[in-house]
């Protein structure tokens, strides 16, 4: 049976609003309203096309099939963070890894019986899907969590890791149960101007992962942008719990006068407005091992990263 793309849109879960275009269809992360205001040229052309990026989002229901296939086209082709994941019952079993094409097919074999399949989308490419094709029964699950909203980088989108099941948000999801929407952005930095409220999600609790980037660039105001994010948030969201995560761990060419100067900058912000910290660096092993380069977590450290702030976060 093959799905329509009204009922595929169903299925997905982590995503706010589609785009059918020559029967592919595309999930984001993002309202239109924010992609449409990235289009303008004062904003940076990196981050307007990783917003575009499908990392940590998936397509969950239950089924009895033995068999899922789709075809995909993608947008970029990196080296990480750009498989295809298949979970069932929360299990990992396969990976497909998308390779030098950018067109592809995907075609999962399943065991017998009712099962709860997830399939999580590719980090760092824009990943459109058609022909959805499934030989059984299903069932959309629904999400019954609290609201989580997440705001970070690189390392929310999911760059690093080798298996996107194993970004950190995925892993969060998984070990809350919370209805995730990750917005992150590979390069971001605070930026207040670029703060809203979202019209079809209304979070429960907030968390907050920047500051690692920009920390060693002098001509960007680093300690007036935090001060002035964190102040904006608390104003668009005056009775919703928020935490911010700071910066982990990095080997990487480290000012670490600097480094920890900024980590200090963000701490304070965070106390003026009555935002919760979580110290990065409790929350990683400060090890090369638990690193891709420096800087962003592998899957093993990202692991980590999900399950110790759903510990935080739950209480």
């Amino acid at each position: 049976m093959k799905l329509s793309s009204k009922t595929l849109k169903r299925l997905f879960k982590g995503a706010l609003h589609f785009k059918e275009e020559r029967g592919y269809l595309t999930a984001f992360r993002y309202e239109k309203s924010q992609l449409d205001y990235m289009e303008d040229k004062s904003f940076d052309w990196g981050w307007r096309m990783r917003a575009k990026f499908t990392g940590c989002m998936r397509i969950e229901f239950k089924t009895n099939a033995r068999s899922i296939s789709f075809d995909y086209l993608a947008s970029e082709i990196h080296e990480r963070a750009n498989t295809i994941d298949l979970c069932v019952n929360g299990t990992l079993v396969k990976v497909h890894k998308i390779g030098e094409s950018k067109k592809g097919r995907v075609e999962l074999s399943l065991d017998e019986g009712d099962k709860r399949v997830a399939i999580y989308m590719p980090c760092e490419c824009e990943l459109a899907i058609k022909n959805f094709t499934i030989d059984g029964n299903y069932s959309s699950v629904r999400e019954k969590g609290k609201k989580l909203l997440i705001l970070g980088d690189s390392i929310t989108q999911g760059a690093g890791v080798s298996m996107v099941s194993y970004a950190y948000p995925n892993v969060l999801q998984r070990e809350t149960g919370y209805n995730v929407i990750a917005q992150g952005i590979g390069g971001y930095r605070f930026e207040p101007k670029d703060l809203t409220t979202l019209d079809s999600f209304e979070p429960d609790k907030i968390l907050v992962f920047l500051g690692t980037n920009y920390y060693d660039c002098y001509d960007y105001d680093y300690e007036s942008a935090t001060k002035e994010y964190f102040k904006r948030i608390k104003e668009l969201y005056p009775n919703t719990p928020i935490y911010e995560v700071t910066p982990l761990w990095r080997n990487n060419d480290v000012d670490w006068d600097r480094f920890n100067w900024c980590i200090d900058t963000v701490k304070k912000a965070c106390y003026e407005n009555g935002i919760t910290v979580i110290d990065g660096f409790d929350l990683v092993p400060n090890v090369d091992e638990c690193f891709a380069d420096g800087v962003h977590p592998n899957s093993i450290g990202a692991y980590l990263l999900g399950t110790r702030i759903a510990n935080v976060i739950k209480k």
